[in-house]
């Protein structure tokens, strides 16, 4: 695989070169993750709002479905969070211990009320108290402003759109907030594969397949499109997908592990020198809620020392961009490019 400097990419030499590692192969359809991919958290301050609502809102049906004697004396919002916190991390161990499989989060917060020394709760009131923790999209997570005239263009241009994400909530609400952002204009519900709803995750090559079996399409002549090295990259190359990276900006560091053996889009503004800068965390971004977010995978299996290894194997991204339109450059036509 080629790799472009960011000298080249910034003096556009390179713009209207063809980029080999796509030369002679056909592509007809294209993959998106959601998450930092599509849409992102512009303003953390609505953010923690949204949040505070629904952890009250999970803390009332908890008051309602358990004895007060046996839950902490707090206000709801303190009891929401700390019930948030001890879901997220209960997930966060769940996907260490098997990263292809969704964790089933009505148990998860059977558990967690276990370790409070709650016994007896149904897993039906488990799920009701997940679902309550939900954060809806609309009103958290805009789509970056260039997402719908891009998706707009390549549906025109004839290309197969389809989804594959990691998500713990789902279901008719999550088909409503996709339909409220004017995703489903470009994704058919068919061709949407989401984790919770599959029981599968990302980068189990099961998910990718339920979405490219729905579209017909080989995965050698798909695309996937991703901001996690582990999920999207390592899971769309083990099938034999052509990998963009598009990595969120608050962890374009992790752009070290890949400083070799990747090509960056040549109409990318991405300075992979400022990416390659400083040293890496094992631990998450400051305020990334681990149970919402797509790239939680690769920041596991960083913990878990299993960096190294991907990082000289699996995860090489064939390509990465920084915004979305650089693909309407890549992609001009449907078939062999």
């Amino acid at each position: 695989m080629l790799f472009i400097s960011c000298t080249d990419v910034k003096e556009g030499p390179l713009l209207k070169k063809p980029i080999p590692s796509l030369t002679g192969r056909t592509i007809r359809c294209i993959l998106f993750d959601l998450g930092n991919t599509l849409w992102f958290r512009k303003d953390l301050a609505v953010w923690h709002q949204v949040k505070n609502t629904s952890n009250v809102r999970a803390a009332t049906l908890l008051r309602q479905l358990m004895s007060p004697i046996s839950l902490p004396d707090s206000t709801d919002i303190a009891l929401g969070q700390r019930l948030r916190d001890a879901t997220d991390e209960q997930i966060r161990m769940l996907i260490r211990q098997n990263p292809a499989l969704e964790p089933d989060c009505g148990h998860v917060i059977v558990q967690v009320l276990q370790q409070w020394g709650i016994n007896g709760v149904s897993h039906a009131s488990g799920a009701a108290i997940f679902e309550a923790l939900r954060v809806r999209i609309p009103e958290s997570r805009p789509l970056f402003d260039d997402v719908l005239s891009t998706l707009r263009t390549l549906q025109q241009r004839g290309f197969q759109l389809g989804i594959v994400t990691n998500r713990h909530w789902g279901g008719a609400l999550f088909q409503e907030d996709l339909q409220e952002l004017g995703l489903l204009s470009f994704f058919d519900p068919r061709h949407i594969a989401v984790s919770i709803d599959l029981g599968i995750r990302k980068p189990n090559p099961a998910i990718f397949l339920h979405t490219l079996n729905a579209l017909d399409i080989p995965p050698t002549e798909a695309v996937m499109v991703g901001d996690s090295l582990s999920a999207d990259i390592a899971g769309g190359k083990g099938l034999g997908l052509y990998t963009i990276w598009k990595p969120n900006p608050d962890v374009q560091r992790q752009a070290q592990l890949i400083a070799t053996g990747a090509t960056v889009a040549a109409n990318s503004t991405l300075a992979l020198s400022e990416c390659l800068k400083g040293n890496r965390s094992d631990d998450l971004p400051r305020g990334l809620p681990i149970a919402d977010d797509d790239y939680v995978l690769a920041h596991v299996q960083g913990r878990a020392g299993k960096w190294d290894q991907h990082a000289q194997d699996d995860i090489k991204p064939d390509l990465i961009i920084e915004n979305i339109s650089e693909l309407l450059n890549i992609f001009t036509e449907v078939g062999v490019l």
